[in-house]
């Protein structure tokens, strides 16, 4: 009997035709405001300097040659750049399409937390805890130099979502990888999933920037200041003035 050992495949190339499509979603309704895509200085890039589309506020989570048990994740940093304005930042999970002898979209686990926060637990495909391809996640408020880290891990974790497998015999080689044999003996067996996070922004119009300039610190204060300024200032050119009027008279008297 041929075995090999599993290979599978997460990748996150946008391949939008396929016999083995996911079943097509609906269009997420988004929060009031807000648009696909990043303003202009609202960032966000993961820790290997892959940054979300500004326009389409798309990113893939790419996986080659995924092993089983082995947890991949993401570090994604949310920043807002701004100094007048600021922003929430939501997220959803669109669906792409699956194919291979290994069904990834059920043997793996994905977990996102904020901050160290959990907040979803499900599948990579975004049906969990509650469902990311219907709902948008709100990543929180924004204000100008305000950043938070979204954190993503998946792991493929079940042996038992194999199709095509002549028999499902599984062994222990001596480095501890699982071997199967393929279908058709091929001792070869493979999976592949494509999914894509969706970025979207919206300004929050209560937002109230903090005043800069001379009356920064308080309208009231330096109101009062500039007053007593301008009547010590002027109180200094009646003086000026009387005692130039006063030298000119005794210059006259002199003559």
């Amino acid at each position: 009997m041929r075995v090999k050992r599993i290979l599978a495949t997460l990748s996150s190339c946008l391949l939008l035709l396929s016999s083995n499509c996911l079943t097509a979603f609906a269009e997420v309704a988004l929060p009031d405001g807000a648009v696909k895509g990043l303003p202009e200085k609202l960032t966000a890039m993961d820790s290997d300097g892959n940054a979300v589309s500004s326009d389409t506020g798309e990113y893939f989570f790419r996986v080659e040659d995924m092993q089983h048990g082995v947890a991949y994740t993401k570090d994604v940093q949310l920043m807002n750049l701004r100094d007048d304005k600021a922003y929430h930042i939501y997220f959803y999970v669109e669906p792409l399409f699956k194919n291979g002898d290994i069904d990834l979209e059920k043997g793996c686990e994905c977990t996102f937390w904020l901050d160290g926060q959990e907040f979803y637990k499900g599948t990579v495909t975004g049906n969990g805890n509650f469902d990311l391809t219907k709902e948008v996640y709100d990543c929180g408020l924004y204000e100008p130099g305000d950043s938070h880290t979204l954190k993503c891990s998946v792991i493929w974790n079940d042996l038992d979502v194999l199709t095509n497998v002549d028999n499902g015999h599984r062994l222990i080689d001596r480095d501890g990888e699982h071997v199967l044999v393929g279908p058709n003996d091929s001792g070869y067996v493979k999976g592949e999933i494509e999914f894509k996070w969706i970025f979207c922004a919206a300004v929050d119009e209560d937002y109230d920037p903090p005043k800069t300039g001379l009356f920064a610190a308080g309208d009231t204060f330096w109101i009062y200041a500039v007053a007593v300024f301008a009547a010590l200032a002027g109180g200094m050119l009646l003086l000026i003035f009387f005692k130039k009027r006063e030298e000119k008279k005794e210059d006259t008297n002199e003559a």
